[in-house]
């Protein structure tokens, strides 16, 4: 890969300007997203990154603009800011977030504040719940709207394989199983855990990937019968 897409040749050169910024105000800054999971697509994936800051850094955070103004078209995506103490406190509000960023980062500058964080069981259920209830309702919308048109149901699909794959992740965990980079791998886990068809995800992953699909009005269909399927198995859930 080129120097100039490689997302971590990005994210160390914006580290590095953030620490002549910042000082020791920039506790840590990591490389999260699909760079740090390994499936980044030039041309196409942004480079995400979180930026951890001192309470007196988070008071002078004009001091981004400069940079983030320079950045701007060139692959880096607007940066995730926290504390530490908002980190760690919005691991049973943001726990399927929280729980992305730990699975898949890389430390660039300071202490790693991800890895020893603890995700609650109850509140990454519950977000689960959420957030494949909201794509439910969202995929049923599409379909009424959208159910003739082929190339919006693909982009609609493209779009929403992001969002399962956190919830996939957060369905792992809540049974206490490691994470797996591959995504196919991660489908497959949580189809065995969850009981929903993981080849209707790994049809999707490679639309994602730029393949065609054959057959995207079946797709779709069968898309809304597994995520119905998978609201019902995190509804009744007990851990």
């Amino acid at each position: 890969m080129p120097a100039k897409q490689d997302p971590e040749v990005i994210a160390r050169k914006f580290a590095d300007q953030m620490q002549a910024a910042f000082g020791p105000q920039l506790e840590s800054l990591l490389l999260v997203g699909s760079a740090a999971r390994g499936d980044f697509q030039p041309g196409k994936s942004d480079v995400n990154t979180l930026v951890v800051l001192s309470t007196a850094g988070m008071e002078q955070l004009e001091k981004a603009y400069p940079l983030l103004q320079s950045w701007k078209n060139r692959g880096l995506a607007l940066p995730h800011f926290m504390t530490r103490q908002s980190l760690e406190r919005s691991v049973d509000s943001y726990p399927l977030e929280i729980l992305d960023f730990k699975s898949f980062h890389r430390l660039l500058v300071g202490a790693d504040c991800l890895s020893g964080l603890q995700i609650p069981p109850e509140p990454l259920r519950v977000q689960i719940e959420r957030e494949a209830r909201g794509k439910l309702f969202l995929l049923r919308q599409v379909w009424a709207a959208q159910a003739g048109h082929d190339r919006e149901l693909s982009e609609v699909m493209r779009q929403a394989l992001k969002a399962f794959t956190v919830i996939f992740q957060g369905i792992l965990t809540l049974k206490e199983q490691p994470i797996p980079a591959d995504r196919t791998q991660l489908f497959d886990k949580a189809a065995q855990i969850a009981g929903f068809s993981a080849p209707i995800f790994r049809r999707i992953h490679e639309l994602r990937l730029g393949h065609k699909e054959q057959k995207p009005h079946d797709l779709f269909k069968a898309l809304l019968h597994e995520v119905t399927g998978i609201v019902a198995w995190v509804d009744g859930y007990k851990g």
